[in-house]
Order: structure tokens, then C-alpha cells, then sequence
């Protein structure tokens, strides 16, 4: 019987061999030997595909196996993150509480702001209507005491910290750091975020939390950590994958491990005879595929929540071989460089363009230009060389 696919090409889900990340994963098992670890709170930082939410899953199961209750939110909305981290932070108190567990390592293992409530045994019924009288500040701390007599801890993780508002990130920043840097409670913060989070957020007064807090960027994989992560299922399942083969793989994945994730399943559903090995003809079909299925997964959707103007500011961009200036793209379009300040910003929040100077952008990584180009040609987007 052929054995399952190892390969993992879905959003958060974590990879069969997590490659590179030993570095960031190293740095936050500090806080399990020191309180005053800097480690206590970290932001991770970087482009799409590259991994971030599978490392955030890593750093919340470290945390569950040394005992810790991990609380978990997705930004989906603009405002109310703090009033959803307050009401499950609330729940979590009030299972442990109704429990009495002895132990830290038990009851509890996880809580969800987009899911259904926490994982427990027995959770007792809240009034959603008591939401907005939750006091975070008091409850965290509450929470962080009762864990702390227990030697254990809590982790609080946000992902797509990016898309809240500054007014949420920075309420939330001023309790964390009251609750637990001042007060030295067992209490941690890990975010991740697009790269925008650096220019909109970390630069600015409203944001001392996060400029505090221990970065790391999440860059694409090196090329033999994206081998890694290619030979090593493979061979874990019995199979083999010439030199050659790999190596136009690692090439065509650049790095990226959500791409190396789809090269490896589909090279895996390709591969006539796994024990013979996968061949050279079998990655390139692979390769393209992937290429093809990549630009739908991590940029269609973006792509499609786009207003015409923004798309034609990306097309706009296509004439430039490397980086364009703001005042080009107007030029082409017939509009001041002001006016194109909106476009710019919304695109830098999507992840689409980076910022690389004053008054330049670039395309965030190579896909990014390929997906533009192809969806131009296919909804007949002209490059911006007239008046809209």
C-alpha cells in the first residue's frame, strides 16, 4: 500500500519536518528557565508563505508540553481583539478555578478566539452578554497568579497582528506589560505579522510594546534547510528523491515553505515508484504545478479583496524591472503621488509591495510579480500608461 503524503500544503498546519527555525525556538525556551527572559515577549515578523502561523503552533505545543495553558487569537477584524482575549482568558480562569486541578498539566490545553471555547473536560457556561464587563488587566493578573502558584504558565499568541488597530495593539501592550514584565507573572506574548507591522506600528509612539518586545524575522529557507524539508519526509516514508531532482526542487521552491510544502505533495502524488526514487521528470511536473497552485493559495486572495486602483497600481509596477517610484506610477496614471498614498498603504498592509526607500516600492518577493502579471494578462489589465 502507498503510504499517505507527508507533505502538508495547508495554511497553519504543521510540516512533517519543521527546517530553520531552531533559532527563534531556541530563543523563547528561555521563559521556561527564567521569568525575566526577554523572550517573554516576541513578535514575529514576515512575508506571506513563509511559515509564521506553523512557528507560532511549534512555540503554543512547547509550551503545552511543559505544562503551560496557551491562549490563542486570530485577528479578523479591526477592533475588538481585546474584548475577545478578555472573555477566553475569563473562561480559562473559571474552568481552572471550577476544576481545582493539583496539577498544571491537566484540564486545559488550548484556547481559540475563532474557535468554540476552550479545550477542557467540563467548562462552565458563561453569559456572552458579560463580554464588555470583563476587565482584562484584573483577570490576566488573576490568571497569572493562580499559574504561578502552580509553577506553570500562560502564553497569549496573536496571529495577523497586522491587521488590527493601533488603538488594540496598544491597549493590549500597556496590560501585558503591567501584568506580567512589572509584576513578573508567569505570563508571555508571542504575535505574528506581515513585515508592514515594522513601518505602520513599531515606528511610531503609539507603539512601545512592540518596540520592546524580542523580534524575529521569518525570512524563506536556506537552500539546504529547504532540502531538509523535502528529503527528509520522503525518506521517513520509504521513499528516495534523486540528487539532481532535489536540487531543481530547492530551486524552485526559493525558499518559501509553504511552496516547498506543495512541490514536496505534489511531487509525492506524481512519483510513479517511490522506492525507485523521484526523477528529474516528475519534480519539473511538480514544480509547475506547484508554481501555479501557489499564486492561487497565497495571493488570489488577497488579490481578489482588491479594488480596481490597487490592482492597477501593481500592474502599474510591472514596467519596472526591479523597484518603482510612487512618482512614476502617478505619472503613468496622471495623478500626484499624493493621491496614490492610499493605494500604497493598503497594498503595504495586503503584503503585496515592500517599501525599499523613500518613495520607492517593490513587488514583496518574486511570486508576487509573477501572480500580477499573469492576472493581468487574464483580466486585461493594462499597464497604467493613460489617464483613470
Amino acid at each position: 500500500m502507498r503510504p499517505d503524503n507527508p507533505f502538508s500544503p495547508s495554511f497553519g498546519i504543521s510540516p512533517p519536518v519543521l527546517a530553520g527555525r531552531q533559532d527563534v525556538l531556541n530563543s523563547f525556551g528561555t521563559v521556561f528557565d527564567s521569568i525575566r527572559s526577554p523572550s517573554y515577549a516576541t513578535l514575529l515578523w514576515g512575508l506571506r508563505g513563509t511559515g509564521k502561523t506553523v512557528l507560532l503552533n511549534e512555540i503554543e505545543n512547547r509550551c503545552r508540553e511543559q505544562g503551560w495553558m496557551v491562549v490563542s487569537a486570530v485577528v479578523v477584524g479591526r477592533s475588538g481583539l481585546v474584548e475577545q482575549i478578555a472573555y477566553k482568558i475569563s473562561r480559562l480562569l473559571a474552568a481552572l478555578r471550577h476544576e481545582h486541578t493539583p496539577t498544571p498539566k491537566r484540564a486545559v490545553t488550548g484556547v481559540s478566539v475563532l474557535g468554540v471555547g476552550i479545550q477542557t473536560e467540563r467548562v462552565p457556561v458563561v453569559d456572552p452578554t458579560e463580554r464588555a464587563t470583563i476587565d482584562l488587566e484584573d483577570t490576566l493578573a488573576a490568571l497569572g497568579d493562580f499559574l504561578a502558584e502552580r509553577n506553570t504558565g500562560l502564553l497569549v499568541t496573536i496571529d495577523e497582528l497586522h491587521a488590527s488597530e493601533t488603538s488594540e495593539i496598544r491597549q493590549f501592550g500597556n496590560i501585558f506589560q503591567l501584568v506580567s514584565r512589572r509584576a513578573q507573572r508567569p505570563v508571555a506574548f508571542v504575535g505574528a505579522a506581515l513585515p508592514e507591522l515594522e513601518n505602520r506600528l513599531i515606528s511610531g509612539d503609539a507603539s512601545t510594546f512592540l518596540q520592546r518586545c524580542r523580534r524575529h524575522e521569518i525570512t524563506n529557507l536556506r537552500p539546504s534547510e529547504a532540502a531538509t524539508a523535502l528529503r527528509q519526509p520522503i525518506e521517513l516514508a520509504g521513499g528516495r528523491i534523486e540528487d539532481d531532482a532535489l536540487n531543481v526542487a530547492v530551486d524552485a521552491s526559493m525558499g518559501q515553505p509553504y511552496l516547498v510544502q506543495l512541490i514536496g505533495s505534489y511531487m509525492w502524488d506524481d512519483t510513479e515508484d517511490l522506492t525507485r526514487g523521484v526523477t528529474l521528470e516528475e519534480v519539473r511536473r511538480a514544480v509547475a504545478d506547484a508554481s501555479e497552485q501557489f499564486g492561487v493559495h497565497v495571493h488570489g486572495p488577497v488579490w481578489h479583496q482588491l479594488s480596481d486602483l490597487d490592482r492597477k497600481f501593481l500592474v502599474s509596477m510591472l514596467i519596472d524591472s526591479a523597484t518603482s517610484a510612487v512618482a512614476d506610477i502617478g505619472a503613468r496614471w496622471g495623478h500626484n503621488t499624493r493621491s496614490l498614498s492610499t493605494y500604497r498603504k493598503r497594498l503595504l498592509t495586503a503584503g503585496l509591495i515592500i517599501s525599499v526607500g523613500h518613495g520607492r516600492v517593490a513587488f514583496a518577493d518574486p511570486t508576487v510579480r509573477r501572480y500580477v502579471k499573469t492576472q493581468a494578462a487574464k483580466e486585461g489589465i493594462a499597464t497604467a500608461s493613460a489617464h483613470i
